[in-house]
C-alpha cells in the first residue's frame, strides 16, 4: 500500500469518526426531547423498549469508534492493512470499502462461517505493554515525559497539539501544520520512545492566516484573547469532548 493510499484511508477514518460524533449528538438531543415530553406509556413497556433501543444504538456507535481508533492506532504503528489471522496484506479494494477491517476477505469469510469473533477493539488497543522504563509512571507523568521529549527535539509545533495518556495508550488531538511534522511526531513516539499504542486523531492543516506572522512560543489567537472572547463553537467542542475543527479562514472581524 502506498503512502498516498494510507493517508487517503486515514482521512476516511477521521471523517467516519466525526460523522459518528455528530450522529450521537443528534440522537442524544432527540432522546432528551423524548424524555422531557410528558407521555404516559402503558405499564412502562414502551419506554423500556425505547430505552433498550437507545442503549443498543449507543453501544453500536461506541464499538464503531473503537474500531476506528484501532485502525488509526495500527496506522501509527505501521501495521495497518495486515490481516490479524493470516498476517497477509489486506487488499486495498477491501480497505476502501471497510477501512476498519481487521481480516482479509478469505479469513473474514472463514471467521463468519465458523462463527468466530475477534477480540473487542479496545482490548486489542490496550494489550500492548509499555516500555519497561515507563511502566511505573502514571498518565500525567507519561504525558509530561512525551511533551519534554518533543520540546527538546524542537521539530514539532506543539501550540495546537493536545497529548493525553490513558492506560498506556497515547492519544493525539488537535492540529499539526504539515505531513512532515506529523511523520516526525509519530516516529518519535513509536520508534524512539517505543510506544506501541498511539491513537492518532490529528488534523494535518496549515492555517495560513494564523501562521503568517507567528513565531515559536506565540499564543494562538483564540487563547490570547480574554476568556469572554473565545468563540461559542470552541466552548461547545470542549464541553462535549468533541475535536474542534479549525476554520480555514479567520472570522469576518479578523479579516
Amino acid at each position: 500500500m502506498s503512502e498516498g493510499d494510507t493517508e487517503h484511508l486515514r482521512e476516511k477514518l477521521l471523517k467516519e469518526r466525526q460523522e459518528i460524533f455528530e450522529w450521537l449528538r443528534r440522537f442524544e438531543s432527540d432522546w432528551q426531547s423524548l424524555e422531557e415530553r410528558d407521555i404516559e406509556l402503558e405499564e412502562g413497556a414502551q419506554r423500556a423498549a425505547l430505552t433498550s433501543l437507545y442503549n443498543q444504538l449507543d453501544q453500536r456507535r461506541q464499538d464503531e469508534l473503537e474500531e476506528i481508533d484501532l485502525a488509526l492506532c495500527r496506522m501509527a504503528a505501521g501495521s495497518y492493512g495486515i490481516c490479524e489471522n493470516c498476517h497477509k496484506l489486506i487488499s486495498l479494494k477491501r480497505l476502501e470499502v471497510v477501512p476498519t477491517t481487521r481480516l482479509c476477505r478469505k479469513c473474514a469469510h472463514n471467521y463468519k462461517k465458523e462463527q468466530i469473533k475477534l477480540s473487542p477493539a479496545w482490548e486489542a488497543i490496550s494489550c500492548a505493554e509499555l516500555p519497561g522504563e515507563y511502566q511505573n509512571l502514571n498518565n500525567e507523568e507519561l504525558r509530561m515525559l512525551i511533551l519534554n521529549r518533543l520540546r527538546n527535539d524542537g521539530r514539532v509545533d506543539l501550540e495546537e497539539l493536545d497529548i493525553s495518556c490513558r492506560d498506556g495508550v497515547v492519544y493525539l488531538e488537535g492540529v499539526v501544520p504539515s505531513k512532515g511534522e506529523h511523520d516526525i511526531l509519530l516516529q518519535i513516539l513509536t520508534d524512539v520512545m517505543g510506544f506501541a499504542s498511539v491513537i492518532d486523531h490529528l488534523q494535518i492543516t496549515e492555517v495560513i492566516w494564523e501562521r503568517e506572522d507567528r513565531t515559536p512560543g506565540k499564543i494562538p489567537f483564540a487563547l490570547s484573547a480574554d476568556v469572554e472572547e473565545i468563540s461559542d463553537d470552541v466552548f461547545e467542542s470542549q464541553e462535549k469532548g468533541l475535536p474542534y475543527i479549525f476554520p480555514d479562514r479567520p472570522p469576518p472581524e479578523e479579516e
